[in-house]
């Protein structure tokens, strides 16, 4: 056949799954690569190479997480989470203490449990839930300090109250401290610090409120409505119903009646109490006898005690609810298979009110609630759309309203399933209106967003063309919205996935693989200190120079824009950046890499092959550094691999894959680009694109490029055809098309 031409005019399928190796009909397969490794396939099409990470700080040993906390556009945290503490960073660098310490917090999470922790923003407060621990906050009290507080919660939430009439719970008194008495035994020393509910069986002798009650004398007793009031004064009633509940008010009308004969007319009551009073437990000396604190009046009917009793459904007894969400103008939490929903508008300041009932015993719309959900298993995830949607390990949820016609509350409220691919417990992210989630087993990411055709959320497998990019599973899930949208997982190894987000067919996927040996442990994505883009920050942990583990908290450079300086580029990974003066040989402040090989970008010049000295000193060539100011971005190296599927070139004779072949050059068009090399697998020495010309300083780097640039290839005739580009030097390098020459023999031999 001869020499032929094949064309690739983008990249944007990124990696895909070997699987796919056969499957030269599809988009996926004109698009993507074998291997695509440090390059990021961005949706306008090209590959570019991804940046490097600043090294912000060491982190504390026994770092575990990363979280974000986004009080607001304008200035966003990450939250590094260790052993009983928290350290913060933000506008690029970390909080520190006067004399240069970490600014750190204590909390009750083991660095083990932190990546179970459950969040919800609300402005300064972060609502923090998990299943070992009371519900709390995150609070920020000023730009640079933080406080850990346990929520207060009020009136609840409950357990279905007792139905048995023989088991009763007695109080000594109805305010104040009081003394609790349980013939069966219930109490528990662990109830210390939750609440108990106790609602009166009936109002037994207490009379109800009549228009016209004759001989009414000062402290006689009444109800009406579900409410007791005593007299402050002695008559006969009026026609004015009592139903207050709180204060002092007369019942009889503001004019000259029959009864009375002057004014004030009728009785004065006082409100008293109402069915139901709630008091926290202070004190358990035995399973038969509890000290508590009344915060809501109790009955005068539970000093004889009442079968009518309910433990709160938080404690350390019945557990502590797992996810938190806040829904419809309500805190939402979920423990087991139970949903609790606040009282509408009434959560904030450190306090949550669940109260179920008004002070007759009556539900209303904008009261708290509990209800159960028909599911196999418990709720893994929340995310708050349109529908409350929760992920479980068999199926995904859509919570809402049951009638549209009336609010969100407990008795307008359903939970119906959408779809039955089941989760991993990894929070998703909210892309647009779409969540992403991680599919049971963390192999698949899907994005659920709403169908209207078919009135239920649709989660298609994002992953479908690159199910190897997640070898290890994914353990997180961060979402990078500028300059390019992207989405990042941490994968099981180390390496981070990146999905380049797009409404099209295709969905492309690509992995970072750091330097110096660094997994990555965790991933956020806060905004950056100019408030316009979006930063990627990294727990990272790597070997030093003796094998010991190290762990530190990197930041991902700004995405370069073509025009940047190159003097400013950062290629490299653990990187720092110094400002030395014209003939400076020798570069400190480098004690974090210590011992180890580095790469140096000296004003845009390359040095190789350094070691940083064990006191942290670095010592440059003399003939490497330049007489004038410089900016040096010392770092980690590491490379950029991508690798081309094998070439299908449609022919009169069927096309050409299978036959023997060759590729003998590659025209690569790039944009700002130094350093690029392209090779078949298995020759020795990559071949460069971009030269030096004759008119180029010796002494100075050479001057990016951007048209196309050709490279020989030193291929062996095969049945794959592949070719790869190399990118070693920490230098940009963009891809936008690439031709290529090869040469397909006539013989199938």
């Amino acid at each position: 056949m001869g020499v032929m031409r094949h064309i690739l005019t983008g990249f944007m399928a990124g990696e895909l799954d070997p699987h796919l190796d056969g499957r030269v009909e599809t988009d996926q397969y004109r698009y993507g690569l074998a291997t695509c490794e440090n390059w990021i396939p961005i949706n306008e099409g090209p590959l570019r190479k991804r940046q490097g990470f600043y090294r912000i700080a060491a982190a504390a040993e026994t770092a575990s997480w990363l979280s974000p906390f986004r009080r607001s556009i304008d200035q966003e945290y990450v939250v590094e989470w260790s052993e009983l503490a928290a350290r913060f960073f933000t506008l690029g660098g970390q909080l520190v203490l006067e004399g240069g310490d970490p600014y750190q917090i204590t909390t009750p999470y083991l660095a083990a449990e932190a990546p179970a922790l459950s969040m919800q923003q609300s402005f300064d407060r972060q609502y923090l839930n998990h299943e070992k621990y009371p519900p709390a906050a995150l609070r920020r009290d000023d730009p640079t300090s933080f406080t850990y507080e346990v929520l207060g919660l009020e009136n609840g939430p409950f357990l279905d109250a007792n139905t048995d009439s023989g088991d009763t719970i007695s109080a000594n008194g109805t305010t104040g401290n009081v003394q609790l008495t349980s013939a069966a035994g219930h109490f528990d020393a662990d109830h210390v610090g939750s609440t108990i509910k106790l609602e009166v069986q009936d109002f037994g002798n207490v009379v109800q409120w009549e228009p016209g009650m004759k001989d009414v004398v000062v402290n006689n007793i009444c109800h009406n409505e579900g409410r007791v009031y005593v007299a402050e004064t002695a008559g006969v009633t009026g026609q004015v119903e009592p139903t207050h509940s709180e204060g002092s008010f007369f019942d009889g009308q503001q004019k000259r009646d029959e009864l009375n004969d002057k004014g004030p007319f009728g009785v004065k009551w006082r409100y008293l109490h109402d069915r139901i009073g709630v008091a926290e437990i202070t004190a358990v000396p035995s399973a038969n006898s509890a000290t508590a604190t009344v915060k809501r009046r109790l009955p005068d009917g539970v000093l004889s005690g009442t079968f009518k009793w309910a433990f709160s459904a938080f404690s350390e007894v019945e557990g502590w609810p797992s996810l938190v969400a806040l829904f419809k103008a309500r805190r939402i939490d979920t423990k087991g298979l139970d949903i609790f929903g606040s009282v509408a508008q009434d959560y904030g300041g450190g306090r949550v009110n669940y109260q179920a009932f008004d002070s007759s015993g009556i539900i209303a719309d904008d009261l708290g609630f509990r209800r159960t959900i028909a599911a196999e298993d418990p709720p893994l995830w929340l995310s708050s759309e349109r529908q409350l949607l929760m992920g479980t390990a068999t199926r995904e949820v859509a919570v809402g309203k049951a009638s549209s016609s009336a609010p969100f509350s407990g008795v307008n409220i359903e939970a119906d399933p959408q779809s039955f691919y089941g989760s991993e417990r990894v929070f998703p992210v909210q892309i647009g209106t779409q969540t992403m989630f991680v599919e049971r087993g963390g192999r698949r990411i899907r994005g659920a967003d709403y169908d209207f055709g078919r009135d239920r959320y649709d989660a298609p497998d994002l992953t479908a063309a690159a199910r190897e990019i997640t070898r290890g599973g994914i353990l997180q899930l961060a979402y990078q919205r500028i300059p390019y949208a992207f989405v990042h997982g941490v994968r099981g190894d180390g390496q981070i996935i990146v999905h380049p987000v797009s409404r099209g067919e295709i969905k492309g996927f690509a992995r970072i693989k750091l330097g110096g040996d660094a997994r990555a442990l965790s991933a956020v994505s806060v905004v950056g200190a100019d408030g316009k883009t979006d930063d990627l920050w990294l727990l990272i942990e790597r070997p030093d120079k003796d094998g010991n583990p190290l762990r530190e908290i990197w930041r991902q450079a700004p995405w370069r824009e073509l025009g940047d300086p190159l003097a400013e580029a950062v290629f490299s990974d653990g990187a720092v950046r110094i400002e030395a003066v014209g003939g400076q040989t020798q570069l400190t402040g480098l004690t974090h890499l210590a011992g180890q090989s580095v790469v140096a970008l000296l004003n845009g010049i390359v040095v190789k092959d350094l070691t940083v000295g064990d006191d942290g000193n670095l010592e440059l060539p003399e003939t490497a550094v330049p007489l004038d100011d410089y900016v040096a971005i010392v770092g980690l190296g590491y490379s950029a691999l991508a690798l081309t599927m094998r070439p299908h070139i449609n022919s009169r004779s069927g096309g050409t894959s299978g036959l023997r072949q060759r590729v003998l050059k590659v025209v690569s068009r790039v944009l700002e680009t130094i350093g690029l090399k392209v090779a078949a697998p298995g020759q020795e020495v990559p071949e460069e694109t971009v030269l030096r010309n004759a008119s180029d300083p010796m002494d100075q780097q050479i001057p990016l490029f951007s048209d196309d640039t050709d490279g020989l290839v030193e291929g062996e005739f095969d049945r794959s055809g592949r070719t790869f580009w190399l990118h070693d030097s920490p230098l940009p390098a963009t891809i936008s098309m690439a031709i290529f020459n090869i040469d397909v023999s006539e013989r199938d031999e």
